[in-house]
């Protein structure tokens, strides 16, 4: 599939049977090289979290150069990487009301990767973690010893995944989120944006970060 996509042009999208409006994972489809990889845009799910990320490079313009490795050049070997939680800022409430109880925020990380399985087949795989809750604190909410460590098999096109979530007693309310590719990643102390449902940083979700560690 990867080679018939090096001088040919592939779209995949939902299947029908999808009555829900769900997604599937682009990630897999990306790395075949597929270069129109259709969503619902309706389902804010985290495929289209993943898609938001993957399109926020260059600008934002719409499009994405392919890796060499997915255009028939050698594929990059695995990598470790280490992402320390450290605390967010301005975490606004569920959906950004301006009323309602204090948070109690906790950090999810999810690692969306392709591994090579053991019959020779590539396949999407996904693996995550999370922080403990910090009670009654989305000002500024402070972790200790928060460490996620992955064994990424596709740096080329593996997605990191942030994921802020309110700890409730019946329902954890999704707050933000942003999804990185490995790529683009850089060590050292950073500031992760976040983002609404709707992928944007507008009203209380303008300055909303999170500040990690990435080794």
């Amino acid at each position: 599939w990867r080679k018939y996509n090096v001088k040919h042009m592939t779209r995949t999208y939902p299947a029908g049977s999808r009555v829900d409006s769900s997604n599937y994972n682009p990630v897999l489809a990306w790395a075949m090289g597929c270069q129109l990889v259709a969503l619902n845009f309706q389902t804010c799910d985290t495929p289209l979290i993943l898609n938001d990320g993957m399109f926020r490079q260059k600008g934002g313009c719409g499009y994405v150069q392919k890796p060499k490795s997915i255009m028939g050049g050698s594929r990059p070997s695995s990598m470790a990487l280490k992402v320390s939680i450290l605390s967010a800022h301005c975490l606004p409430k569920p959906n950004g009301a301006k009323a309602g109880e204090v948070i109690d925020p906790y950090i999810k990380v999810e690692l969306h990767d392709v591994h090579m399985s053991k019959s020779g087949k590539e396949e999407y795989s996904c693996e995550g973690t999370k922080t403990t809750s910090v009670n009654n604190n989305g000002f500024c909410p402070v972790w200790k010893d928060e460490l996620a460590t992955f064994e990424v098999q596709s740096p080329d096109v593996a997605m990191l995944v942030f994921k802020v979530i309110d700890d409730d007693y019946d329902y954890d309310d999704n707050i933000a989120s942003s999804a990185i590719p490995v790529s683009c990643l850089r060590k050292g102390y950073r500031s992760v944006q976040l983002f609404d449902e709707h992928h944007t940083r507008t009203g209380p979700f303008e300055y909303a970060t999170l500040f990690v560690k990435i080794s």
